[in-house]
């Protein structure tokens, strides 16, 4: 769905419905100003919700081999738009480099594995095509909030699920997670029986941590409830015991969804941490 035409839907709690709206506010602001291309709505699958925005610079002309960052919304798997990861197309096209906002199918209607799945096809189109808009596929960093960052996280860390879908260590070069519950295993979510993993068997980010293969930037408010705080410090604690290159961000004063809406501030210590992955040597 185009931006000027998404119906915003209710949302759980008036915490994510002041966020929800602040971000659409925010998406049709920078469609209105022009300061980036829009190609919307770029079919990965059947479904409406398996579409990608690609968010590129100005002008036309502008260079081609650009890296990309490749954003994952949040929601819980249960909610949420790509356009909710518009407002950072200026930022990140200004680098320069293309930003791809990625939607996926949602919860309960879809399964947790069958949405990352829809992460991984998403991913594999982008590395297919992403040429065409001007992109580098042998620059694509993943990024993702809440539970987005669970889907980088299972993107990366699920090598052999990775590989089946036809996406190698090379489709991407590192990983920015923001607010995820790393903890969180996709068994516990699903509701069918026959959908779960036997007991026992790695199923969470947390599970797979010293499995990295590229580098890490684990990001999230210093205002967030515990869950995160502890998540993300657990999280870093293993990849670091494995040997992964991995960094955390802990950003003073903001709530889950704040950290989210200001990562992409100017000064803001987020955008020049991305900023200086991506805009390395080639």
């Amino acid at each position: 769905m185009a931006i000027e035409t998404l119906s915003p839907a209710p949302q759980v709690n008036a915490e994510a419905q002041a966020y929800s709206d602040e971000c659409l506010r925010r998406a049709a602001l920078a469609v209105e100003r022009g300061d980036c291309r829009y190609l919307p709505d770029i079919t990965y699958g059947p479904d409406p919700l398996q579409r990608l925005d690609i968010w590129a610079p100005k002008p036309a002309g502008a260079p081609a081999g650009l890296p990309v960052l490749v954003f994952f919304h949040g929601g819980n798997f249960t909610h949420g738009y790509k356009e909710w990861c518009a407002f950072m197309a200026p930022a990140i096209t200004a680098f320069p480099a293309l930003l791809v906002a990625a939607g996926y199918r949602h919860a309960p209607g879809t399964s947790y594995r069958a949405i990352i799945g829809d992460g991984l096809a998403a991913l594999k189109l982008v590395s297919d095509r992403i040429a065409e808009w001007g992109g580098d596929p042998r620059r694509v960093w993943l990024g993702g909030h809440s539970a987005g960052a669970q889907m980088v996280c299972e993107i990366a860390l699920d090598h052999e699920r990775r590989a089946a879908a036809g996406l190698g260590d090379e489709a991407f070069r590192g990983v920015f997670p923001i607010s995820g519950n790393y903890r969180r295993s996709l068994s516990a979510l699903e509701t069918d029986p026959a959908l779960r993993q036997p007991e026992g068997t790695p199923d969470s980010p947390l599970d797979r941590a010293g499995a990295a293969r590229h580098p890490f930037l684990l990001a999230w408010g210093g205002e967030e409830k515990p869950y995160v705080h502890e998540g993300g410090q657990a999280m870093a604690e293993a990849m670091e015991a494995a040997g992964a290159d991995v960094s955390r961000l802990v950003i003073p004063g903001q709530d889950h969804f704040q950290v989210h809406l200001s990562c992409t501030a100017p000064g803001g210590a987020w955008l020049a941490a991305v900023q200086a992955a991506m805009s390395g040597a080639p």
